[in-house]
């Protein structure tokens, strides 16, 4: 592992959460995750918000919703309404935000139990790569 990959990682996990019991919220932190587990409610928004000259990074890791009963929603404050990823299945990925704000919605058919996933996210400067 190379030690510019390893510093996202150490700051992530040693800052601010929302946590299992956390459906939705406003997450100002430089880094942190949002992590979902078998919750009442069927549909939660996370806003993350960065310092302005900063963009998000989202690492997905594995996860396990059933298409059609659950998903996640990404969305990029800069990229409109009507441009978002959607997600379920065995998905893993990397998204970066176009500005330093994001959101991510968390929805599933309210008789279908809820999925656990884990969301980390951290800012970097416009211009930097991930």
């Amino acid at each position: 592992m190379k030690l510019g990959s390893a510093i996202p990682w150490a700051l992530l996990l040693s800052t601010g959460e929302a946590g299992s019991d956390d459906c939705g919220g406003f997450l100002k932190n430089y880094s942190g995750w949002i992590s979902y587990y078998k919750a009442l409610m069927t549909n939660c928004v996370w806003t993350i918000e960065m310092k302005p000259g900063h963009k998000i990074i989202l690492q997905i890791l594995p996860l396990n919703l059933t298409c059609g009963k659950e998903y996640l929603e990404v969305r990029d404050q800069r990229a409109g309404p009507d441009n978002f990823l959607k997600v379920c299945g065995g998905t893993t990925f990397v998204y970066q935000s176009s500005s330093n704000v994001a959101t991510v919605k968390y929805s599933r058919d309210s008789h279908h139990p809820a999925s656990s996933f884990n969301v980390y996210f951290y800012g970097i400067p416009q211009g930097a790569k991930a």
